[in-house]
């Protein structure tokens, strides 16, 4: 009676060892971009929310609602990477009193990470108003994520009836520079 050996010979298993490195070097690079473009999707959809969330708010508390980024919880800032605050203003004055309810937070980003918010009108905050709309206010919100020399953007286009679209990635590019 003959005995069949089983197993993998040296060879077998330098080619196998091979064929899983070469799939690996081609296909991580692939898996960093996929996940750098849904870091940037999830980013969006995150904003999108956020913006629609203060709108509902302004209409429910029947008061203006800012959004806008601040260091301190408390003043508003220019600086669109700090930590981003929904809070009812309700004596209207731009900032955040003690009696003012906040909302909504929302961390700073990360330091791949960079938002501009330009729009007519003042630049330091997005405003509801109780009916919903933003008043003079139209802009947009561009981001711009940097990976590994990829960049993958966005924009939230705001209307001043308070309405949101998504601009193109084209249009969020050039706001990268």
């Amino acid at each position: 009676m003959k005995w069949k050996q089983l197993g993998l010979t040296l060879v077998n298993l330098l080619v196998a060892t091979t064929i899983i490195a070469l799939l690996l070097a081609t296909g991580i690079p692939a898996l960093s971009a996929l996940a750098a473009k849904l870091h940037a999707n999830s980013t969006y959809y995150q904003w999108a929310t956020l913006i629609h969330f203060a709108r509902i708010q302004a209409v429910n508390y029947r008061s203006q609602v800012l959004v806008c980024p601040s260091s301190d919880s408390n003043q508003c800032t220019d600086h669109w990477a700090d930590p981003i605050m929904v809070f009812v203003d309700s004596n209207s004055d731009e900032e955040r009193n003690t009696d003012e309810l906040i909302l909504q937070t929302r961390p700073a980003l990360q330091d791949s990470e960079n938002i501009q918010w330009q729009a007519s009108g003042s630049q330091r905050y997005l405003r509801f108003k109780p009916d919903g709309a933003t008043g003079n206010q139209n802009g947009r919100f561009s981001y711009c994520l940097n990976k590994k020399g990829q960049t993958y953007a966005w924009q939230i286009i705001m209307y001043m009836t308070g309405r949101q679209r998504k601009g193109t990635e084209a249009e969020a590019k050039l706001q990268c520079g």
